[in-house]
């Protein structure tokens, strides 16, 4: 439940009401307005009567309940757009963000190649995955620790922001110090046990939305990761498993608006994996910014056709402007429509 404070209530009222609802056995969590603040009670509901004790506070002006899973995102508890930050890029409420980068790091050229092209284009955020959980035992791995050296040296070169998927807790320690942002891809976007262990590494966390996952069970999942103090959540769409081979994926972007009006995190979108091939993924990006994504992230290698992995859906990363120069007008028209009073929801 949601308990609204009283727009005069002091550091002291919050304090009180915060230590009530510990003793009914919830844990309170505060957020702090411009006008008023409310705070999120988290837990079972033990106890009805515990609604109308709460009431009769004097610093309460109302008790709400939350009946859906998801608490600390739902917009129930903070109603504004939050804004993720990785390194000096804002990701969320009107900022705009383009992360790009090959499917995989393969070599030290290759990945060089890659960050060059894509940093002059001004992506701020690069896509470096030594690691990838692929379907198949027999599909490329990425180059694992090899992976993790070449990061290391790029990193030190171009001084870039870059977001890393994690596989299993045991890759954690080793992504710590080169990722600035770790990503849940959609194989684990209902490992629970991964995402606690993710959350306390204290990374923004890009978490995509699983193969066959509702968009409850999405926001749940970014529920696992803000109750076990992981505040700073991107969520990503990327396509669902469908009966049509038309596309790699079922780009859900009916899923994206809805998410957009039920939570405050950040969405971003992932053409690539949805189109499955290059020539859908711009029309899928201006798509994507029109029905309000917060971003995108793309695949993008410099010389595509030799791409270990994925290589029907990369784009190059040498003309990667000139697709940045084809989005730029959905990206201004984007952010304006961000800049504009946002609509209350029920």
């Amino acid at each position: 439940m949601i308990i609204v404070l009283k727009r005069n209530s002091s550091d002291a009222d919050v304090a009180s009401v915060s230590e009530m609802v510990t003793t009914l056995r919830y844990q309170p969590r505060v957020i702090r307005g411009t006008e008023q603040t409310v705070v999120a009670c988290i837990g079972d509901e033990l106890n009805l009567q515990s609604l109308s004790i709460l009431e009769n506070l004097p610093a309460v002006e109302a008790v709400l309940p939350v009946q859906k899973k998801f608490k600390l995102v739902s917009r129930e508890y903070h109603s504004t757009d939050s804004v993720v930050q990785v390194r000096d890029v804002k990701i969320g409420n009107g900022n705009i963000t383009i992360m790009a980068g090959p499917c995989a790091i393969e070599t030290y050229e290759q990945f060089h190649a890659a960050v060059r092209d894509l940093t002059e284009s001004g992506v701020r955020i690069i896509r470096a995955m030594p690691f990838k959980p692929r379907t198949s035992p027999y599909d490329f791995q990425g180059l694992k620790s090899d992976g993790l050296d070449i990061m290391r040296r790029i990193r030190e070169e171009f001084d870039v922001a870059m977001v890393s998927e994690v596989p299993g807790p045991d890759k954690i320690e080793p992504l710590m110090d080169l990722a600035d942002m770790f990503q849940i891809g959609t194989r684990n976007a209902q490992n629970y046990d991964l995402l606690e262990q993710i959350a306390k590494a204290g990374k923004p966390v890009l978490l995509k939305r699983g193969l066959a996952s509702t968009v409850e069970e999405w926001l749940t999942a970014a529920e696992y990761l803000i109750v076990n103090n992981c505040p700073q959540v991107v969520l990503c769409e990327r396509g669902l498993r469908s009966f049509d081979p038309s596309t790699r994926n079922l780009l859900d972007l009916g899923a994206v608006a809805v998410a957009k009006q039920l939570t405050h995190l950040p969405v971003i979108v992932d053409p690539s994996h949805a189109a499955g091939t290059r020539r859908l993924v711009p029309p899928l990006a201006r798509a994507a910014l029109a029905v309000g994504a917060d971003g995108l992230i793309v695949e993008a290698h410099p010389d595509p056709l030799k791409a270990f992995s994925d290589a029907a859906q990369q784009l190059e990363s040498g003309r990667f402007n000139e697709f940045l120069d084809e989005l730029a007008p959905w990206i201004e028209l984007a952010m304006r429509e961000r800049q504009r009073p946002q609509p209350t929801t029920s």
